[in-house]
């Protein structure tokens, strides 16, 4: 069987190089008096981050919102929501050719191979740490604008 993967490798690379990120693992939640919070597990993996064409304006129960969705190639397996164990919602921190650092999380698994999935992802709110994007969602918390 051929793996065209590694055929097109070279050029895929030649035109958008790869970049390192960290992608932080869901391993589920802790409760603390009813408060819940996720816990991940940092991995850092070699990502290929391509622009994505979707509606600059999603509409969702009764909200719009502007939307910033993006498509990212990655060594490993990674996962959105995952509800039958109770974990999923990895995050990924990307840090671009300009050397802006941002937060996205994974929305929805395109591809899984056995060695690297595709996975649609969207831009979250500006954060330093894990720690200190967990504060500014915290229980369901919408930040203002």
């Amino acid at each position: 069987m051929w793996n065209m993967h590694a055929v097109v490798r070279g050029a895929i690379e030649a035109l958008n190089p790869d970049s390192t990120g960290t992608v932080y693992v869901s391993t589920g939640r802790t409760n603390v008096e009813g408060i819940l919070t996720p816990t991940y597990s940092a991995v850092t993996a070699r990502l290929q981050v391509q622009a994505d064409t979707h509606d600059k304006l999603m509409l969702e129960r009764g909200l719009g919102y502007t939307v910033d969705y993006t498509t990212v190639y990655a060594y490993g397996n990674f996962s959105d929501l995952e509800r039958p164990d109770g974990t999923g919602g990895d995050l990924m921190y990307i840090t671009n050719a300009a050397g802006v650092s941002q937060w996205w999380g994974i929305t929805q698994v395109r591809e899984w191979w056995p060695d690297w999935c595709c996975v649609s992802v969207t831009r979250q709110l500006n954060a330093t740490t894990l720690a200190q994007l967990q504060a500014l969602i915290a229980n369901g918390a919408v930040p203002p604008p």
